[in-house]
């Protein structure tokens, strides 16, 4: 608040012979400045929050009186003080007061003998008088907060310390609206507070849009709103905290107090708050990242294979408070088309999204073991989910395969159109055997999402000829089976027809016509023809025998994966 209430100024005034006459309602708007009006072209140069003086000398007509209270209320000036000048009684009508009345805009009417200058040291001498208050109340809380951080303070401090300044309650959450610290009073409890800060809160957070007051990259931006709580006449500060489009979290607190310069303090107090939250949220993200990246080292090592001996990288998990020791497969986790969704999203809002995965996977799987591992990586998460002794391996298929099916359903209910893909490697025992899991199942997700598309499931051993192509795929291969099926290729592409896929669907299927029919739906005859066709465009019967079989039907798959 920059200034004082029309109320305070009335006040002040009374002793001059100042006297209210409409606008009562309007009491509480803010005087930010005192100016003269004595023009009719006002329009232009009027900001809000002005308390202006005037004789309405240059508004003979009540219309024009009338325009003039109109403009100046929807214009957001603060009130209007109305001199008689040379005359007896100031130049307004009963109709004029009624009409300020009903716009809520304050009418003071002033004495002839108080001149323009008493009004303008009065109230101004009392609004640099607040603002000196407050500014000196403003370093004195800066310095006792940033004193607790220096002092390693948290957000505990900090909202034990803005308790002690507000005496109300106080809520701190992180950007996922996640309590990170709570304070009751000695009127209010912190599970009561907690609950109703919360709903108001969320409904706040999910109605903020992406340009809503954001500052610019690497800058700090406090926005503090207002809102109504489910209590009569009880209302919520609530402060975002944000560091360019990135949001750190929110700063709750009731609004209002027993006077204006409570609020004032409350609100001041708040913002210093919000800027400690924004520090401390800082440090912390530092921290995390340099623990997120001798983590990354530390999993790039031993996914990859990246070490000699297995006793040093045993040693190296036990020092970053992995444990390692059991039955483990690897599962990696991939968001579908995650390019695009980079590009649609932009880095801040992607990695917001990248977050709320990593979350939803971790929920999933520590849901089933405490001891299971969730990794970050570029377009998704791998997880590594403990497997009891006591598991027989027969189960240890259906039990990952249930949860990667919980993955799934929980990314479709919470983010939308986000889907994901998820790669699954064989169970092992051992260290050395985590590398081999994790290759299979980056395997499998690549050669499902070729074959099958995304938003699946795929488990390297269910994966057939298709794992054993990969295993030995090389350019020349490549080349090699693109070169058997080019002149059907070439075919489709010409004309549209579907041979390679009725060659692929015949082998399938044993040969069976009939069934390859049934699958392509299409008629039986037509399945004949353009058996004939292949036959005629390679110049040979591809299914004459064993060896000529299997040739293109491995050269079809290969297709699919190299």
């Amino acid at each position: 608040m920059k200034g004082i209430t029309v109320n305070e100024a009335l006040e002040l005034l009374k002793g001059h012979g100042a006297i209210l006459k409409a606008g009562r309602n309007g009491l509480s708007r803010i005087i930010e400045t005192v100016s003269v009006l004595e023009v009719t072209r006002y329009q232009d140069w009027v900001r809000g929050g002005e308390l202006f003086l005037t004789t309405l000398g240059a508004f003979p007509t009540r219309e024009q009186v009338y325009d003039l209270i109109r403009d100046l209320s929807r214009a957001g000036v603060a009130a209007l003080a109305v001199h008689p000048g040379h005359n007896l009684e100031v130049m307004m009508d009963d109709r004029a007061y009624q009409l300020a009345e009903e716009v809520n805009l304050p009418v003071l009417v002033l004495p002839r003998s108080i001149p323009y200058s008493t009004v303008f040291t009065v109230v101004m001498g009392a609004i640099l008088n607040k603002q000196k208050l407050l500014l000196e109340k403003s370093l004195q809380i800066n310095t006792y907060l940033t004193d607790i951080l220096l002092t390693g303070g948290g957000f505990e401090k900090i909202a034990v310390s803005l308790h002690k300044i507000t005496n109300k309650p106080v809520m701190i959450t992180d950007s996922f609206l996640n309590v990170l610290a709570l304070v009751g009073s000695n009127k209010v409890s912190a599970g009561d507070f907690s609950k109703e800060a919360l709903d108001v809160l969320k409904q706040l957070h999910s109605s903020i849009s992406a340009d809503d007051g954001f500052p610019q990259e690497g800058n700090l931006g406090i926005r503090t709103y207002h809102r109504p709580t489910s209590i009569p006449d009880v209302q919520l500060l609530l402060t975002r905290v944000a560091v360019g489009q990135e949001l750190y979290g929110y700063v709750v607190t009731p609004a209002g107090g027993s006077t204006d310069q409570e609020f004032d303090i409350s609100t001041v107090a708040l913002t210093h708050a919000a800027t400690a939250v924004a520090l401390e949220e800082s440090k912390r993200r530092a921290i995390k990242r340099a623990e997120e990246k001798l983590n990354m080292e530390f999993w790039e090592d031993l996914l990859n294979r990246h070490y000699d001996s297995e006793e040093i990288i045993i040693q190296r998990a036990q020092n970053l408070g992995f444990e390692l020791k059991g039955k483990r497969a690897v599962m990696v986790v991939a968001i579908d088309r995650f390019e695009d969704y980079y590009l649609e999203e932009g880095e801040v809002l992607f990695r917001e999204l990248k977050n709320l995965l990593c979350k939803i996977v971790e929920v999933s799987a520590m849901s089933r073991s405490k001891k299971s591992i969730v990794i970050p990586k570029s377009d998704g998460v791998i997880v590594l989910p403990h497997i009891a002794g006591e598991v027989k391996a027969e189960v240890i298929k259906s039990m990952l395969f249930h949860l990667a099916q919980e993955i799934t359903a929980e990314v479709n209910r919470l983010l939308g159109k986000i889907t994901v893909s998820i790669g699954i490697g064989r169970c092992c025992d051992r260290l050395t055997g985590l590398a081999q899991s994790y290759r299979e199942a980056e395997q499998a997700l690549k050669i499902g999402r070729r074959v099958k598309g995304g938003n699946g499931i795929f488990d390297f051993q269910q994966l057939g000829i298709y794992a054993l192509l990969l295993s030995f795929g090389n350019k020349e291969v490549k080349e090699s089976c693109r070169e058997s099926l080019a002149k059907i290729l070439d075919y489709d592409s010409a004309n549209k027809a579907e041979l390679i896929k009725t060659m692929e669907v015949y082998l399938d299927c044993n040969e069976n016509i009939s069934k390859t029919a049934e699958k392509l739906y299409i008629h039986p005859n037509s399945v004949k023809y353009r058996l004939e066709r292949i036959k005629e465009i390679l110049g040979k019967d591809p299914f004459s025998n064993g060896e000529e079989k299997l040739y293109y039907y491995l050269s079809l798959k290969a297709l699919k994966v190299l």
